[in-house]
């Protein structure tokens, strides 16, 4: 069973769903929440990835995972469907700072929940101008969730059921806080919570191989359910969705905020 979503994460989530609601433009959001990046030419002003760290302890936080999850947010920002940006890596970060100094900011991002104007400060510095802007993100809750349904074909002559289908789902769903800093002026210029979603479906044919009389009592029919249930035993769940499969999700949502717009 997933973990319970606290009540600050599903409001935000709440808005964030309102947000994309047809007939909204991501570009219109982001230069109400961002003007600073939304005004700015990407291709130019480029962004850097500083990483992704993991408040969920089932997840781990490890270095592996970081550069993992890291490596992904980077590609899925430069993606072609999303303006091709040409995103300032997760590993070029690293060897600028070096692994030690790069593995303590992360550290110390995750323990204080943002980046102060003298960290900043320093990786400008230490940027040399390779990205205007740097970013952080954060796995701030990740919850599994089992779900089933079952769809009958009665036929109406007879009034039998001639197929019984039960179909077993496992769903998974992430939220991912992103923090953009503009490193020109040391200022968190975007915060931004992203939902990334996935499920797994499975079909059961459930249909009886042995048919109920109409006329059968309560004990005989109790028989032979037992007797269809031991014929077809109770299906399983399919596994829950990978993790990847999600935080791609999530961040395919931050890169419609940040594709260019298209020139008039």
């Amino acid at each position: 069973m997933g973990r319970a979503v606290p009540n600050r994460i599903r409001i935000l989530t709440v808005i964030a769903g309102l947000a994309l609601l047809p007939g909204c433009n991501e570009r219109v959001l982001l230069e109400k929440e961002a003007p600073a990046l939304a005004r700015a030419n990407l291709h130019a002003d480029r962004i850097a990835i500083a990483g992704v760290v993991s408040d969920v302890a089932a997840l781990g936080d490890s270095a592996e995972n970081r550069a993992r999850w890291s490596l992904l947010i980077e590609s899925h920002l430069g993606r072609e469907r999303f303006g091709k940006l040409p995103i300032v890596s997760f590993s070029e970060v690293q060897g600028v700072l070096g692994r030690d100094e790069h593995g303590l900011l992360l550290d110390r991002y995750k323990d204080d929940g943002g980046c102060d104007a003298a960290v900043l400060a320093d990786l400008h510095t230490v940027l040399d101008d390779r990205a205007r802007f740097l970013v952080f993100a954060n796995i701030q809750d990740d919850q599994v969730e089992r779900s089933e349904s079952v769809t009958e074909i009665v036929d109406n002559k007879t009034k039998k059921t001639t197929s019984k289908t039960k179909t077993m789902t496992t769903s998974r769903t992430t939220w991912v806080r992103l923090r953009f800093y503009d490193l020109s002026d040391q200022q968190l210029v975007w915060e931004h919570l992203a939902v990334g979603q996935s499920s797994t479906k499975k079909d059961h044919d459930m249909t009886d191989v042995i048919e109920h009389d109409p006329k059968e009592g309560f004990l005989s029919g109790l028989i032979t359910s037992i007797a269809n249930s031991a014929l077809k035993p109770e299906p399983q769940y399919p596994p829950a969705p990978e993790l990847e499969g999600c935080l791609a999700d999530a961040f395919d949502d931050v890169g419609a905020y940040l594709k260019p717009s298209k020139k008039k």
